[in-house]
């Protein structure tokens, strides 16, 4: 009896992973398609996503035709606003268990494997274009052994990234900084690495307030700062990666922060094209 139940177990635990890996399958390729909000209007617009898991869209639902992730479902709640009149793209841009370090400009990094990520975004007209960029990073940042990231170098990390984003592509672009999920943490962090991801989320609350470099407060979407994310039903099984339900709030809750700005560059928009 003993045997059947381990392999009962074992087998569970195959089929599990299974799952895992084709569900980021077609979470990866559903990310190629990009779904805009279309309206009446002519003119485009477009956003990108850019992070580890979490911009990715790592624990929610996808297929290969639905997109995945927050830029899928900013989308659809894009559609509902009366407000917005012209057609945005949204970019998804996440990269499954990527670090702070591994967004860093080549120039940038110590590694000797250096990283490409940022440089093929920053490269691509149709990323270059984008008028807002949102950034969803520092949760893999913990988990890294070689190098070690403290909270410090997350920051150091994270203002070289925004540094080169500002230098490049759209020069009035907005940059939304969120703060790092820290769901789960309690289970599969130790107590020092819990105090680091606090420590982060305070670094990062400081540099935003500061706007020294035009950086915008995105959504705190840490259990320390929202009470609402310490809802079980947003997080998958895992309770550290977002549900789909978890996407779907957390795209509902960028709508009164994106909105003023995006109604504004549509008008700026519609009056250049007027000559006025």
């Amino acid at each position: 009896m003993e045997a059947v139940s381990s392999l009962f177990r074992m087998v569970k635990v195959f089929l599990t992973v299974c799952s895992f890996y084709l569900k980021l399958g077609f979470i990866h390729l559903a990310r190629w398609y990009e779904p805009a909000l279309r309206t009446k209007g002519k003119y485009n617009h477009s956003i990108v996503v850019l992070g580890d898991d979490h911009a990715l869209g790592v624990g929610g639902y996808s297929t290969l035709t639905a997109g995945s992730g927050i830029a899928s479902k900013l989308a659809k709640e894009l559609a509902k606003e009366a407000a917005i009149r012209q057609s945005w793209q949204i970019y998804n841009r996440g990269e499954y268990k990527t670090s702070t370090e591994d967004w860093l400009l080549p120039a940038d990094s110590k590694r000797k494997d250096k990283p490409e990520l940022l440089s093929k975004v920053i490269q691509d007209p149709k990323y270059l274009r984008a008028e807002i960029v949102i950034i969803m990073l520092g949760s893999q940042d913990v988990l890294k052994r070689d190098p070690t990231l403290t909270p410090q170098d997350t920051l150091r990390n994270i203002e070289l990234i925004c540094q080169a984003l500002r230098r490049t592509g759209n020069n009035s672009k907005s940059i939304y900084l969120c703060t790092i999920p820290t769901a789960g943490d309690d289970t599969f962090l130790t107590e020092e690495q819990r105090a680091d991801n606090l420590t982060r989320n305070r670094l990062i609350q400081d540099y935003v307030k500061k706007n020294e470099e035009g950086v915008l407060a995105g959504l705190e979407i840490d259990l320390a700062s929202n009470f609402e994310m310490k809802r079980r039903n947003l997080y998958w099984q895992d309770g550290r990666h977002f549900s789909d339900i978890g996407y779907g709030k957390i795209a509902k809750d960028w709508i009164p922060i994106i909105r003023p700005d995006m109604v504004k560059r549509e008008f700026l928009l519609f009056r250049s094209d007027l000559g006025l």
